[in-house]
């Protein structure tokens, strides 16, 4: 088969089937904000500073009071033995427990500081109350007729979070971002009453202007249009002049989690949500976002494969009010969130829907714990698509497990890593699991970007990749599914996915090298922050 670049989404002809390409590979730096740089340099230099205060005042201490060496000492083995008794995972616990015998003197402190239930304790309390006041827009429904292992993830994220299992919702699934967006397009130009936009990066190019063309035309004629970005995911990339023009249109927007000079490990909590919703009657979500290197405008880390999901029915109503929870927590202000629930029509379909989110405002560990059910409840096939494969001990095991079980176990990864330094603990994890009989695919050429799973049982398309950072200190988003024509087509991604990839074997593997395993054992130990 003859394959092919595939041609930006932003010409005359927005719909294209092509998705594949047999890639020559082609770095192109994206434009960054400059200041935004500087200003994290100046934040980081200032957050260096009061730490380099810190360990000062405990020398001093050290040297006029030698009873407080001891004192620390006490409290820091106290403290390990606390951290150790927490639910945290265990890699966590381990990299805590360095870090606090490593600095004795004031690690304890460091470790007390950072527990959320002290720097998110105010926010928590703030999400608390305004998930119990939104309650009421929630419309319970019963559990449709699904097989026993759908069943029961279904009734684990009810009961978790409160997700409403959905019929009635027909979904498409994208296995590009560029098709994504040509679709997210398409919908923005007939949008009539509001525009909900959450992402984790917005990015100044091509695909920004046509976007915010189209957003600014919607604004005239009255359309509630509102955005949420992340403020680290954007601090490079989303241009001072870019966003004046938004807000010069009427647009709302709002920053998640401004990068302060105050030393926090609140800083390090990201909202890492992807949602694009038009009129409470379409979502799209998945893993790309707002910038010109996810539909391939430009070349980055050669070909970068993602994909999405499009839900048109009643499940959109979970995530226009996962949005509106979002913003009243970062404006502060209420608002009857009726006039944009319940807009869709039913479409006939009786497939399972369920979106649904994690993040602090959430008691459970929900995008992990079902990747695991999904995981368990595998009998046939288990397919992985990440770009970064960075898990605890469970989920290795688990995968292991079912490995050794006789199930198809594949992960694909890419081929072109990012970000070198997490590229080498995602291959030395995922080699790892080789030896079980699992089989580990790079992507030739490409950066998988995608986020999805795959059973004989269903499908989760969204923003939660198989790393730490998803699994515990971020927001994210995703739909579960066991509609037949999403885990077809998913099952048609991978396959053509496959055919571009490098199987990983033991003459390809990078764990042969013992540089290469001591450098990426060195970087586990900084895993559950990459």
């Amino acid at each position: 088969m003859k394959k092919k670049y595939l041609n930006s989404p932003l010409g005359k002809n927005n719909i294209r089937k092509a998705v594949y390409t047999d890639y020559k590979v082609v770095r192109i730096r994206t434009e960054t904000n400059g200041w935004g740089a500087v200003k994290s340099l100046v934040v980081m230099g200032v957050l260096a500073i009061q730490f380099s205060i810190l360990v000062i005042v405990y020398l001093f201490l050290g040297y006029l009071f030698k009873w407080y060496l001891v004192l620390s000492y006490v409290l820091s083995l106290l403290t390990c033995i606390y951290v150790l008794s927490t639910t945290k995972n265990s890699l966590s616990k381990a990299v805590w427990i360095i870090f606090i015998l490593m600095s004795f003197g004031f690690g304890y402190i460091i470790y007390f500081l950072s527990d959320e239930r002290i720097f998110f304790g105010k926010s928590k309390k703030k999400y608390k109350k305004i998930f119990a006041a939104a309650d009421k827009y929630i419309v319970n429904r019963e559990l449709p007729e699904c097989s026993p292992a759908v069943g029961c993830d279904a009734r684990y994220l009810v009961n978790t979070g409160g997700f409403v299992p959905y019929t009635g919702t027909a979904l498409r699934y994208y296995p590009s971002g560029a098709q994504l967006f040509d679709g997210v397009l398409e919908e923005l130009a007939v949008a009539e009453k509001f525009i909900f936009i959450e992402l984790y990066i917005i990015s100044d190019g091509v695909l920004l202007n046509r976007v915010l063309d189209l957003l600014e035309e919607k604004a005239k004629c009255g359309v509630d249009i509102r955005i949420i970005y992340d403020f680290i995911g954007c601090h490079k990339t989303l241009s001072a002049a870019s966003q004046k023009r938004i807000k010069g249109a009427g647009i709302k927007i709002m920053p998640f989690n401004r990068l302060t000079s105050r030393f926090s490990v609140a800083l390090n909590f990201r909202d890492h949500r992807k949602m694009i919703i038009v009129d409470g009657k379409t979502v799209f979500t998945g893993g790309a976002n707002l910038a010109d290197e996810y539909i391939n405008e430009k070349r980055m880390f050669g070909y970068w494969k993602d994909a999405g999901l499009r839900a048109e029915g009643s499940a959109v109503e979970a995530f226009t009010l996962f949005f509106l929870r979002q913003w009243q927590f970062l404006t502060g202000k209420e608002e009857d969130y009726s006039p944009y629930l319940s807009a869709a029509e039913e479409v006939s379909s009786a497939s399972l829907v369920i979106p649904y989110a994690d993040g602090l405002d959430y008691a459970y560990h929900i995008g992990k714990n079902v990747y695991e059910n999904i995981i368990s409840g595998a009998n046939e096939r288990l397919y992985i698509m990440t770009p970064y494969f960075i898990p605890d001990d469970t989920l290795l095991q688990l995968l292991a497990n079912k490995a050794l079980s006789g199930v198809d176990v594949r992960l694909v990864l890419p081929g072109i890593p990012d970000k070198s330094f997490v590229y080498s603990v995602t291959r030395n994890y995922a080699e790892r699991l080789i030896d079980f009989g699992v089989k580990v695919y790079c992507m030739k050429n490409s950066f998988v970007h995608s986020k999805v799973m795959l059973s004989e049982n269903c499908a989760v398309v969204g923003s939660i990749n198989q790393d730490l950072r998803s699994f515990y200190q971020q927001f994210e988003c995703a739909v579960y599914t066991d509609d037949k024509g999403v885990t077809n087509a998913v099952a048609n991604d991978f396959s053509r996915t496959f055919e571009n990839c490098e199987l990983i074997e033991e003459g390809n593997r990078m764990r042969k090298n013992i540089f290469h395993r001591l450098y990426a054992g060195l970087l586990q130990i900084v895993a559950p922050f990459m």
